[in-house]
């Protein structure tokens, strides 16, 4: 497991934001991945004491057939952050072929229940930063267009978004800011000097780490917490810790 630290610099954040530490984890993949790693992640967050905890979707593995129990068994080791913990879905938490309704809304209630906010194709505005929340990319509930129509580019902006291919979609209108994401597990086994031989994006670009995608959108890929193959190479799971901070070049991100 890594602790990654970086700052983050975020157009238009509110002042009273600044120094505040966000973490980002993503991709448990319940049920797939070990009780023991996950309560370890977990013992790692709670040391870290977040300001605000993003979580980026799989949360399960799509194979997983437990009761919601198990979900909330795992995640009620959790301390809540200081100002918000939020998460959006992903893949994995649509069940198999990604299409199962039913077990996303599951998933999004049992977390609800332990106070972790699911924004799905919404948003909430976190002490004068707006953070949205988009549903996954290949789910049946792809609608990203309608929440981030609620965009302003004079205002400071946070989006949680699983697969970071929707970046290169032109849905983004006014968004302004930094998007997370996860979904890639960093490639998951990366041969070194060379590109993971496997990625679960079309833009094979997007492996782990900061893109900056233009002069208005910046994109950080968290390496994600548990696995759909057992099996890591050269690519750690990752706990991310960022400091934000306001941008000092307000023309780019």
């Amino acid at each position: 497991m890594q602790i990654r630290q970086a700052s983050l610099p975020i157009v238009g954040l509110p002042p009273n934001l600044h120094g505040k530490t966000m973490v980002q984890v993503s991709d448990f993949h319940i049920g797939a991945t070990s009780e023991e790693h996950l309560l370890a992640t977990i013992d790692s967050i709670n040391q870290l004491k977040p300001d605000l905890l993003v979580m980026t979707g799989d949360f399960i593995d799509h194979s997983f057939q437990g009761a919601t129990s198990t979900i909330q068994r795992i995640f009620a080791n959790l301390n809540p952050a200081s100002i918000t913990t939020l998460g959006c879905l992903g893949n994995h938490d649509y069940g198999s072929r990604w299409s199962d309704t039913v077990i996303a809304d599951q998933v999004t209630g049992a977390l609800s229940e332990l106070g972790i906010q699911v924004l799905r194709d919404e948003h909430v505005n976190v002490d004068g930063l707006d953070v949205f929340g988009l549903d996954d990319f290949w789910s049946p509930r792809y609608q990203f267009r309608r929440v981030l129509r609620e965009a302003s580019a004079s205002r400071g902006s946070l989006c949680l978004c699983h697969n970071p291919d929707v970046c290169d979609q032109t849905i983004w209108g006014d968004f302004q800011g930094v998007i997370l994401s996860g979904h890639t597990h960093g490639g998951q086994c990366k041969p070194p000097f060379l590109p993971p031989p496997r990625l679960p994006v079309r833009n094979r670009n997007y492996v782990s780490g900061f893109y900056d995608l233009d002069r208005k959108r910046t994109l950080y890929i968290n390496r994600g917490i548990g696995y759909g193959l057992k099996v890591r190479f050269n690519s750690r799971p990752e706990i991310t810790c960022f400091e934000l901070q306001r941008s000092s070049d307000e023309s780019s991100v």
